[in-house]
């Protein structure tokens, strides 16, 4: 079993609503900083290359409300590997609250023709060490 991939992202005052709690939309940008940063990390998102990662489907569980100031530490798990897609759970937490919960499908495009392109055994094996099993 793998461990998740981690990174953060300091809250901005801009990502405050009028109420003064973290909007909404901002959960949804935490999860594609995570999705993104291990993307490129395992070689899928590689414009110069000519391809490209892609979301298809996002589930997200709002659990908590984030505030300014803080810094949201984002956990990104591999769920499947399938043969032109993949899966990632992800935790979104601060400090020790966990604020929210996400499920999404990815998948690699080819930049040209703008079709998902089969998983290398290279993209397989770079995304192996985030798989955590089951979905």
């Amino acid at each position: 079993m793998g461990e998740p991939y981690v990174t953060t992202q300091r809250l901005r005052f801009c990502d405050t609503d009028a109420i003064g709690h973290v909007n909404n939309a901002v959960y949804s940008v935490m999860c594609e900083a995570g999705r993104a940063e291990l993307s490129l990390r395992c070689g899928l998102l590689a414009p110069e290359q000519g391809h490209t990662v892609v979301i298809a489907r996002l589930e997200l569980d709002f659990l908590r409300e984030m505030t300014w100031p803080g810094e949201i530490r984002i956990e990104t798990e591999v769920a499947r590997i399938g043969n032109k897609s993949f899966n990632l759970r992800q935790r979104l937490w601060q400090a020790a609250t966990l604020v929210a919960r996400a499920h999404s499908v990815l998948a690699v495009l080819d930049q040209r023709t703008r079709r998902a392109l089969p998983l290398t055994d290279a993209w397989r094996a770079a995304l192996a060490p985030y798989a955590t099993g089951g979905e």
